[in-house]
């Protein structure tokens, strides 16, 4: 128990070193270990250092309330654009792939990115570097050419974008 404890422990380092200094070596090896439990994992370990730092430095009326709605949305952000890539792969390369594999580049990328996002002016800096590090495990991953990649990212993005702003509209407006 503990020697897997410390095996996972040891995974997730090397995982969070590597994508921060070989982001495209890091994707190239994913295939051979990736699970989808060791790559939500990584997205709830990631997600909980995010929700802790969120409320250390806001005032919220109801800090559990409020790191409930911090742990959902930072989880559930690695579904959307997991579930739209791999729609957008499929329907665009007419590929199969698994669908873990594009949930754990998804994963990986978000979770890295969600370790500086609780610094609000950040998001100028954390979402591009997302992007990016979704493209390469893209390319890296699922041994995509950088045009389909790029497809794939793009429509992806647009899809996203407009799906959260039509949010925005029916609840905000």
């Amino acid at each position: 128990m503990i020697g897997k404890l410390f095996k996972t422990c040891q995974f997730y380092g090397y995982a969070m070193i590597q994508i921060l200094i070989e982001p495209r070596r890091f994707f190239t090896e994913l295939p051979k270990n990736e699970t989808m439990a060791k790559s939500m994992g990584f997205c709830v370990i990631c997600s909980l250092f995010y929700v802790t730092a969120s409320l250390l430095t806001g005032i919220y009326p109801s800090p559990v309330r409020m790191g409930g709605i911090f742990f959902l949305n930072s989880v559930g952000m690695v579904f959307i654009p997991a579930g739209l890539s791999y729609m957008t792969l499929v329907i665009t390369q007419k590929k199969k792939s698994r669908f873990s594999l594009l949930f754990s580049v998804c994963a990986f990328s978000s979770g890295i990115t969600l370790l500086v996002s609780w610094m609000s002016m950040f998001v100028w800096f954390t979402e591009p570097w997302k992007w990016w590090l979704i493209y390469t495990g893209l390319k890296n991953t699922c041994k995509l050419s950088w045009k389909p990649a790029l497809l794939i990212l793009v429509v992806t993005m647009i899809i996203q974008f407009f799906f959260l702003y039509s949010l925005y509209l029916a609840f905000y407006k």
